[in-house]
């Protein structure tokens, strides 16, 4: 094919994309002087392009043009997509490129395969996983980088050291997409960001922040604040939305492009008050609503804290506990576990419990008893799951989704909770704050429970749904009464489906999977439903 000198003449012509806005992708006038600027006269302006713009700015499109445009171009041609995983690799940049060949006149001109597209110039795309050591040796004339704020380990540091453009290339390109990351995390991008902005700042109609660091080999578009929203779908509207439904910090480094402490107030104070509901009321001893209970447990200079969460996720019960001079420890003010344990029995005792959702670095030998006691206790250990928890808590609350009756000690540690932002989302960081916080903990680990034990395993009375564990998918309807417990291991010794909790009692209640087997052994499903 003829060689492009007009690199947004290629990306307009080669580049069909998916979406509303297609086939063609959009260019206006802003965008077209950048890719002007980045390759004048179709060669690339500096060794090391980095595309700084904010969140959904169509940076991963714009990247796989520029793979394809330097693909196409020089025969034999070694182009690399790197990410912080092959999954990203594969699924943002080069889908693009892939959708862009088998859509659009180089169809004509390449092959696609699961990781790489070949040319018939020789040249070849391929996405590459996060290792270093399976990059090194490379010839590449072009390396594509997707969200180098991600690039925070010492293995992602050496991969981006090893995805150089080799020196023999003279016009290859390294090109960046990123918006803003983390201080003190997202270093490596830190540190190219500051370099581009201690370059010259490149005078232009439309008043793009393009920086040129000569000595440095680096041309960047760093463009900040609401200026930064210059694509017709980025409307008032949209982003109001998004502003409103963030995270500030979050909402500061995806949509402002500004870098931003990954830490910060877990939720605010308007949004948790905004769940206050004058008609929860607190528990009580003639009480029945029935709860799952978080403990999230100390013995000495934290509080242990234990909180409810009924099935119709309200917060009813709130207890914590000081710890206290005694004959533990050798007198040293010490929380007792085994208060902590009574409770639990005491509450259990009234059949208002459902389950106990715990860290097992404290609770480990109070969980076992509570377990030999018949106390259906899980595990909740200071991992992903976590993440999880504390993610889905920060959603309910700024969804409303939550309601809790204004417990006093409940509304300072929330008040006092900070955060983490993770890739996998927030995290309730016990690190960041000399302030309480277990009862905001604790509550984190009830509200995940109860979403587990309530929502996504409840089927409504009278509600036909699939059996999940049986006939190899075959349509097999079953009448759910009760809950239902996906993904259940078999039961421990002494249960059956008899006597298993998530039955609660109910004949024709479906129960845990294991109930589900045993039931099925015994012929009750061929005896009681037309299959």
């Amino acid at each position: 094919m003829a060689k492009y000198n007009d690199f947004a003449a290629f990306y307009q012509d080669f580049l069909p994309v998916e979406g509303g806005y297609g086939p063609k992708p959009v260019l206006p006038p802003f965008l077209k002087h950048w890719l002007g600027t980045a390759f004048a006269g179709g060669v690339p302006a500096a060794r090391t392009i980095l595309d700084g713009r904010t969140k959904k700015q169509g940076k991963s499109t714009l990247a796989a043009a520029v793979g394809l445009f330097m693909a196409v171009r020089t025969p034999g041609a070694e182009c690399a997509i790197v990410s912080n995983d092959q999954d990203q690799s594969r699924d943002r940049i080069f889908r693009s490129a892939k959708f862009a060949v088998q859509n659009g006149p180089l169809a004509e001109y390449a092959k696609v395969y699961r990781d790489v597209i070949e040319f018939e110039n020789g040249a070849t795309i391929k996405a590459f996983a996060a290792d270093w050591k399976g990059a090194a040796g490379g010839n590449y004339s072009c390396v594509l980088v997707d969200e180098l704020h991600s690039f925070v380990h010492e293995g992602q540091r050496r991969l981006w050291d090893e995805m150089v453009v080799s020196p023999v290339v003279s016009d290859g390109v390294r090109w960046v997409a990123s918006y803003a990351g983390w201080l003190g995390e997202s270093e490596l991008l830190f540190e190219l960001w500051n370099k581009a902005l201690a370059g010259e700042k490149l005078a232009n109609e439309f008043d793009l922040p393009i920086h040129h660091n000569k000595a440095a080999g680096l041309l960047a578009l760093i463009d900040t604040g609401e200026a930064s929203w210059r694509m017709p779908w980025m409307t008032a509207q949209y982003m109001a939305e998004e502003r409103e439904k963030t995270r500030p910090n979050t909402f500061r480094r995806l949509w402002l492009n500004e870098w931003v402490a990954n830490e910060a107030r877990f939720v605010d104070q308007e949004s948790w008050d905004a769940c206050y509901s004058p008609d929860v009321k607190p528990y009580s001893e003639a009480d029945k609503r029935r709860m799952v209970l978080g403990v999230d447990a100390s013995t000495t200079r934290d509080l242990t804290a234990l909180v409810g969460v009924s099935e119709h996720m309200e917060v009813v019960h709130v207890r914590t506990w000081k710890p206290r001079k005694g004959l533990l420890r050798g007198g040293k003010p010490t929380v007792d576990l085994g208060l902590v344990k009574e409770e639990i029995l005491k509450l259990y005792g009234v059949k208002v419990v459902d389950a106990v959702y715990y860290d097992p670095m404290q609770m480990h030998s109070i969980a076992v008893e509570l377990e030999q006691a018949g106390v259906p206790m899980v595990e909740l250990p200071q991992t992903g799951k976590r993440v999880e928890a504390d993610q889905a808590l920060y959603d309910a609350v700024v969804n409303r989704s939550i309601k809790h009756y204004n417990d006093p000690v409940l509304n300072e540690h929330i008040r006092n909770a900070i955060a983490v932002e993770t890739p996998r989302g927030f995290r309730i960081a016990k690190e960041k704050t000399s302030l309480k916080i277990d009862a905001a903990v604790a509550l984190s680990m009830a509200h995940y429970g109860a979403a587990e034990e309530y929502i996504r395993n409840v089927g409504s009375p009278g509600e036909f749904i699939s059996n999940p564990f049986y006939y190899d998918g075959e349509p097999f309807k079953i009448i759910c009464g009760a809950r239902v417990a996906y993904g259940t291991e078999r039961h421990k010794p002494g249960v059956t489906w008899k006597t298993c909790r998530r039955r609660n009692g109910n004949e024709e209640g479906l129960g845990c999977e294991a109930c589900v087997r045993e039931l099925e052994a015994e012929g009750y499903y061929e005896q009681h439903f037309e299959i």
